[in-house]
């Protein structure tokens, strides 16, 4: 079937659809129009928004999400219903329409907005930026990105490990950056019979040759428990990067053991004295 055959049977001509087509012209160029004004205020509008709260307490990423997620979608959504006005649509019907499907999207994503507040609440409250070192629900690891969804820390096997805020909001979080600088203890049992403070003189003298410790405070050593086979001791340090925690926990408490066993102190073995009552 040819062309003038089809507009026949349809009852129009060349002539009106010429006549439509070029009336719909200025419809179609003023929604690009409103499409690449939208797309051009959002470039310009996001840096001058950056800028400016760049300068307030404001943590980046969430200037990051707030501007590129959040902004940037309501100046989409706002944009693509001025261009549906261009053509003729109703843009209060538009809007209402807008509403009851925000309002479904809320009932069939109740986890996900759940999420999305907390993340909003991870940020507002200050619990961890990107790059401290926590632990939330047994996960120590360092954080190295926050969404309005989820946090995700690498722990130190340098595996990767995905919390949803909601989860993170509900549990208690420790924070082993937000200070800067983190006190390390290690623990070490001395007999009875020895004294206190030469054990400390030596696990002090040691510690203080440790590299990359702080030197104020000064390593300390304090008495923890008189425990069943002798006198816990601990011995204590800070450092400046909770990073290195546990690397610096695991040689403390090896030198304990090496810098005891060259004062000649012994660590004592759990032991049980047994009374024998005769008849």
């Amino acid at each position: 079937m040819d062309m003038n055959a089809f507009l026949e049977q349809s009852g129009l001509t060349k002539e009106a659809l010429t006549h439509n087509a070029w009336e719909l012209i200025p419809s179609l160029s003023g929604a690009i129009f409103v499409l690449l004004s939208g797309s051009l205020f959002y470039m310009i509008t996001r840096r001058l928004i950056e800028a400016g709260l760049k300068r307030t307490p404001m943590q980046r990423s969430l200037i990051r999400i707030t501007v590129r997620t959040v902004y940037k979608w309501l100046v989409i959504l706002l944009t693509i219903i001025f261009a549906l006005s261009q053509l003729g649509f109703n843009v209060t019907a538009a809007l209402a329409g807008v509403g009851v499907l925000g309002i479904a999207v809320g009932f069939a994503a109740q986890q996900t907005l759940s999420n999305v507040i907390s993340g909003f609440g991870i940020f507002i409250d200050h619990l961890y930026r990107v790059g401290d070192w926590v632990t939330i629900n047994d996960h120590y690891g360092e954080v190295v990105s926050i969404s309005l969804r989820t946090t995700k820390i690498r722990t130190l096997d340098n595996t990767f490990v995905s919390l949803p805020n909601s989860l993170v909001t509900n549990t208690s979080v420790t924070n082993f950056s937000e200070q800067g600088m983190v006190r390390i203890s290690a623990k070490v049992a001395i007999p009875y019979a020895e004294d206190i403070e030469k054990a400390r003189k030596v696990l002090v003298e040691a510690a203080r040759h440790i590299e990359g410790i702080r030197r104020d405070p000064e390593p300390e050593v304090v008495v923890d428990a008189l425990a069943d086979s002798g006198v816990n001791l601990l011995l204590r340090i800070w450092i400046d990067n909770a990073r290195q925690e546990q690397q610096f926990t695991f040689r403390l408490t090896e030198l304990c053991k090496k810098a005891l066993d060259e004062a000649g102190i012994t660590i004592p073995f759990p032991q049980r004295d047994v009374h024998m009552i005769g008849k």
